[in-house]
């Protein structure tokens, strides 16, 4: 194997391990989350989920019908808005998240001991009406003494959603609390504050994926080996199929990750349509490199969250994150890591 390519596979192996996070009953990490400072200034995605009836045949719930001419797009609006406050000299939880804890699709909850009481927590649990987590077991347990945080990392299990999906029917986080089992099989419940408003956003995403996923199908179908420019590279088709949707919908763009650009074939624009009487419909893509420095490609926790536009029959606009198959990824990495060096677009790590 030629040095450069061994190198650019040495970068894989480490942005497998970054994407294959999973959670640990190790020991706790008290890492601080990516997130706005206090008194933040939230840039609050606006989720335009609403659903008229032509869109839909579905016994789901469905978001109320508004003026399409006013939510044509999941719109991006800046808000300030306070963090809520976290109580001192109680015992207390938190939600939070950081950058491996997204790949790895969990969230952290962190427990804060302001009392003067020494726990054995053999277990905890997330109760919300609209987030419910399976009971995390910690083996060794967990010790908290007084002023002591430390962050359990939790499975997230998809959102519980009710109404419509949106913020507007949430169901209210000041009911929420987390349970933990005590060294001694008692139970102990402690209040929950969404301090950097990661359950809400978790939430609010996973409703509307849930939504799209009521709608249509939208995956990445038959990924193989090509040839472009003389050089290899991974294609698929982009396939749309439809569940209860009715009418048109529509795959406006697709983004780039830092590894891959995504091309449609032909330059599509839109990338992909699936028409008001059709059942599927799918169109060609190609992955092309992008990024081919190692010490970038080691960086990456999400190289294959690729980001599609999916217009509705309404006119608005939702995101929707089309994955490949988990056993395409390294088969699509080692594709582009000889394009890479074939392109010339690997240099040893100290060179310029």
């Amino acid at each position: 194997m030629p040095r450069r390519l061994a190198l650019a596979c040495a970068a894989l192996l480490t942005v497998a391990a970054c994407g294959d996070d999973g959670p640990s009953a190790a020991t706790p990490v008290t890492t601080r989350p990516v997130a706005p400072p206090a008194s933040e200034t939230v840039s609050a995605t606006v989720l335009a989920t609403s659903v008229p009836a032509s869109v839909a045949s579905t016994s789901l719930p469905v978001p109320a019908s508004t003026d399409v001419a006013t939510t044509s797009v999941a719109r991006t609006t800046t808000t300030t808005e306070p963090r809520p406050e976290v109580p001192e000299g109680v015992f207390v939880a938190t939600i939070t998240q950081n950058r491996p804890d997204v790949s790895a699709n969990r969230f952290q909850i962190k427990l804060v001991n302001g009392t003067d009481t020494r726990y054995r927590v053999a277990a905890v649990q997330l109760m919300w009406d609209g987030i419910t987590t399976e009971r995390v077991v910690r083996d060794p347990m967990t010790v908290l003494v007084s002023g002591q945080r430390v962050d359990i990392p939790v499975p997230f299990p998809g959102a519980t959603c009710a109404g419509d999906g949106t913020r507007a029917t949430m169901p209210p986080f000041d009911a929420a609390r987390v349970v933990l089992q005590l060294d001694d099989g008692s139970t102990l419940d402690v209040p929950v504050v969404d301090e950097w408003f990661v359950a809400r956003r978790l939430y609010e995403e996973d409703c509307e994926r849930q939504l799209i996923e009521s709608l249509v199908a939208i995956e990445w179908v038959g990924l193989a080996e090509a040839e472009y420019e003389g050089r290899p590279v991974s294609v698929a088709d982009l396939r749309m199929t439809r569940r209860a949707g009715v009418g048109e919908f529509v795959v406006t763009e697709i983004s780039n990750t830092i590894p891959y650009v995504v091309d449609p074939v032909g330059s599509r624009r839109p990338v992909l349509t699936l028409e008001a009487e059709a059942a599927s419909a799918s169109a060609p893509v190609r992955f092309l490199e992008s990024r081919c420095d190692p010490h970038a490609l080691a960086e990456i926790t999400q190289p294959t969250k690729f980001v599609a536009q999916v217009q509705f029959p309404d006119g608005t606009v939702h995101p929707f994150i089309v994955f490949p198959e988990r056993e395409d990824w390294p088969v699509m990495r080692e594709t582009a890591d000889r394009a890479c060096v074939q392109l010339g677009l690997v240099v040893q790590l100290g060179e310029s």
